[in-house]
């Protein structure tokens, strides 16, 4: 091991400070924003993956990805550097960096009046250790023993991350423990650092290397408490993201990597999948029965997606991009009437291809796959047998994916497609990726696979109909896979101690850079849930940004989680559904804005509140700023209790009249036909009262709900919604409804205001509602 130092003198220019290392490496301090630094330890023959598709300041990366030490798109900040006391000192804005040179340690301090506080500092004597045999370099910073750690994406356990230990790694972990399993299905080198005092900063380890990430899970007799991060790659790239709260780093986080596709309105209503249906001998029957019975049994329902059941052969396994005619005899037949019945549809795909896949060859000898060292096919275990999996690294692989999209995707009906199981488990240390003709290491760049598959995917949708907005999934991906597409918690296990523990999951995404997320309701593996279970699931997943309904459970007589599995709380599902529709308008105007400026549409109670309670894990979630939803996660239980943080003019429960105070326990009603919903005084939701039974994601009533503060105090409050076609680019150009909403009150009357800010395209019929008015007269106006 070495430990790292300089070597040398300093070079500095306006924006950056550049130091040598031994053993070759090079320091470089840069000043990329106000609010954002970047320090790499660059290897003397460059990084092996020199480029990156994480980092995105324009909103996307080429194909071939950018440069890990581009500065375009950044409003570079300048810098000032001198010499104190033997360390240099880097100073841009409010922002300063000492750099003590041998051992190297850097500390990261932020201004205060006329004091600096330092933010994140380097552990001493040993903060930079290379493991030149191993591959492998290190990175060690003191810690607080009192401060708080948030992200990594879907990780496991509790939101705060202090204590454990978690490895950067994509896999397929179907049945995984929501509580204890490590790792999953992301690639996402990114956590929060929270101080006692509720300042935040965020550290981003720009890598698609495998590596592992200690919250102070070690502990070493020799040192004062660390963390750190390791490495499966020779060098370093790490943005600093500065505060001072999380809710600042989070919408930071995605300026830096790209922010959320604002998806198709449809996508946003009730889906519903099962590997079971597609699978079926009679697979079309099996569909159409179930989508006709959805509407017969009023079953408020938008999109059907089909399993990978539609590509097997006789052997039983998938075939991407082929088609089983015996199992859908009429093919436009079943497209037609899904399409009368108003569903939309989306198709699971998947990038390896079988040995024995009819296209198998030609793509070998066209060489498409991921190559060994002899530039052979890097065959590895895929589900089925062994495959070899598509390098969508290379133009002509991605010509050749989007020409199967189109043309045995959505040539054949489907609207959209879904990339399943690309975790791209790849082993082979020799195995090289195109790279865009400059190849790369495929081990190292992994998650590459899953983003790059996503792109291709929503490209190719966008081609076939470029005046409507694409919508596409992928189970796998790091950082900046939400440009494209909505991602989900995976493979989930049916257990009431996964309900509880996925709301983490999810919200740990949603602080990620991945705010279009859900998990499967029901559970995809495991046992059938009874009927509380399953309709607490199904309410849990009502006032999420992803709603869909997903199972596999083979070794059941009954494998299959469908709305009416269980009879006695089919009208309880139902309403749960209903309810999601409710709340559709208000879902979509949050994912608009999050898609503007990166802001989650769910999040945990300490994104939005400092009260210490929401520190303390509770099972509930914000929906936008103004939603408190506490689900019910416990067996048995008919009551929530919830520590409700403090708002002026309290919390409106919105199940009844009664205006809760905040910043206080309380205990409400939750049974089986209810999800506790608590909105905050001083908002306007908008709330949907009526839409086609074909189409119920098109609301064509909607009440603007004010619930008005209920003291005498004049109070004022304002709120933007927005709506628009639900599908169309035309938003971008302000041919949309942006309505500026204000609600005003005393002790005599509440008056709600609206006005038009845009052209009004796709604004639905309003209406004004109120709530908390209590003797109070009321006047509304209206556009």
């Amino acid at each position: 091991m070495t430990i790292l130092s300089t070597s040398g003198a300093a070079q500095t220019s306006r924006h950056s400070l550049e130091l040598p290392l031994n053993l070759g490496f090079t320091l470089k301090v840069e000043a990329l924003a106000d609010w954002l630094t970047r320090i790499a330890i660059v290897p003397e023959d460059g990084f092996a993956v020199d480029r990156t598709w994480m980092i995105a300041p324009d909103g996307d990366t080429p194909w071939e990805g950018r440069d890990r030490l581009s500065t375009a798109g950044f409003d570079l900040a300048s810098l000032d550097h001198t010499e104190a006391d033997g360390a240099h000192v880097v100073t841009t804005g409010d922002t300063r960096i000492l750099v003590e040179p041998a051992p190297l340690r850097l500390t990261i301090q932020k201004r205060e009046g006329e004091t600096w506080r330092t933010i994140v500092k380097d552990r001493e004597r040993s903060a930079y250790d290379f493991l030149e045999k191993r591959g492998v370099l290190r990175h060690f910073q003191t810690r607080d023993p009192a401060e708080r750690h948030y992200g990594l994406g879907d990780k496991t356990g509790p939101l705060d991350r202090t204590g454990r230990r978690f490895r950067c790694l994509q896999i397929d972990s179907m049945g995984y423990d929501a509580e204890l399993t490590d790792p999953l299905y992301k690639h996402v080198p990114f956590f929060m650092v929270e101080a006692p005092d509720g300042t935040a900063t965020g550290l981003l380890y720009d890598t698609m290397a495998e590596g592992a990430v200690d919250l102070g899970a070690e502990h070493s007799n020799y040192y004062d408490p660390y963390r750190h991060v390791e490495l499966l790659e020779k060098g370093l790239c790490l943005y600093v993201i500065a505060g001072p709260r999380l809710a600042d780093i989070v919408p930071r986080l995605a300026t830096l990597t790209g922010r959320a596709h604002l998806p198709p309105r449809w996508s946003m209503g009730f889906a519903f999948t099962t590997m079971h249906h597609a699978d079926a001998p009679n697979a079309q029957e099996v569909m159409t029965a179930f989508a006709e019975r959805c509407r017969s049994d009023e079953i408020p329902i938008s999109a059907i997606h089909s399993g990978s059941g539609y590509t097997t052969r006789e052997d039983g396994r998938r075939y991407v991009f082929t088609w089983n005619e015996t199992k859908f005899p009429d093919r436009a037949g079943f497209f037609a009437r899904l399409k009368e019945l108003g569903y939309h549809t989306c198709a699971n795909v998947k990038p390896v291809l079988l040995k024995e896949h009819p296209a198998y060859d030609e793509a070998a000898a066209k060489g498409l796959f991921v190559q060994r060292r002899d530039g052979a096919p890097a065959v590895e275990m895929f589900w089925g047998g062994e495959g070899a999996s598509l390098d969508l690294s290379k133009p002509e692989t991605i010509a050749w994916w989007q020409d199967g999209i189109r043309t045995q995707v959505l040539g054949e009906g489907f609207d959209a497609a879904w990339n399943d199981n690309n975790e791209a488990e790849l082993w082979d240390e020799t195995a090289t990726v195109d790279g865009h003709g400059r190849r790369l290491p495929a081990i190292d760049a992994k998650p590459l696979q899953a983003l790059l598959m996503t792109r291709a995917t929503f490209e190719a949708t966008k081609a076939r109909a470029p005046d409507k907005r694409p919508y596409t999934i992928s189970r796998a991906g790091p950082i900046g896979i939400s440009r494209y597409g909505e991602t989900w918690t995976g493979d989930n296990f049916t257990s009431w101690h996964t309900l509880k523990w996925n709301i983490r999951n999810g919200l740990s995404m949603s602080l990620s850079g991945m705010p279009f997320i859900g998990h499967d309701i029901g559970g995809f593996s495991g046992p059938k849930p009874g009927p509380e279970l399953f309709t607490r699931f199904v309410q849990l997943m009502a006032l999420h940004p992803r709603a869909v309904m997903n199972s596999w459970k083979p070794q059941l007589d009954d494998p299959v989680n469908v709305p009416w599995m269980h009879e006695a709380v089919t009208g309880h599902v139902r309403d749960a559904l209903k309810l999601r529709y409710r709340f559709l308008p208000l879902l979509y105007s949050l994912a608009q804005r999050c898609h503007m400026t990166g802001e989650p549409i769910v999040a945990p109670l300490l994104y939005h509140f400092t009260d210490a309670s929401c520190r303390n894990d509770p099972d509930a979630f914000m929906l936008g700023p103004d939603v408190l939803v506490a689900p019910n996660v416990t067996e048995g239980a008919d009551e929530v209790s919830i520590d409700l943080p403090v708002v002026e003019g309290g919390w409106h429960d919105y199940w009844s009249e009664t205006i809760h105070e905040g910043g206080r326990s309380v205990t409400v009603p939750a049974p089986l036909d209810r999800l506790p919903i608590f909105v905050r005084s001083g908002a306007i939701l908008p709330i949907a009262f009526d839409w086609p039974a074909t189409s119920p994601h098109e609301a064509r009533a909607v009440a603007l709900t004010a619930f008005a503060n209920p003291h005498d105090v004049p109070a004022t409050s304002r709120r933007t919604i927005f709506f628009d076609d639900g599908e169309s680019w035309r938003y971008r150009d302000g041919d949309a409804s942006l309505l500026a909403c204000e609600l005003s009150s005393d002790g005599s009357k509440v008056a709600v205001t609206v006005t038009e800010e845009a052209t009004g395209r796709g604004r639905p019929e309003l209406f004004v509602e109120v709530r908390g008015l209590g003797s109070r007269a009321a006047g509304h106006e209206l556009p």
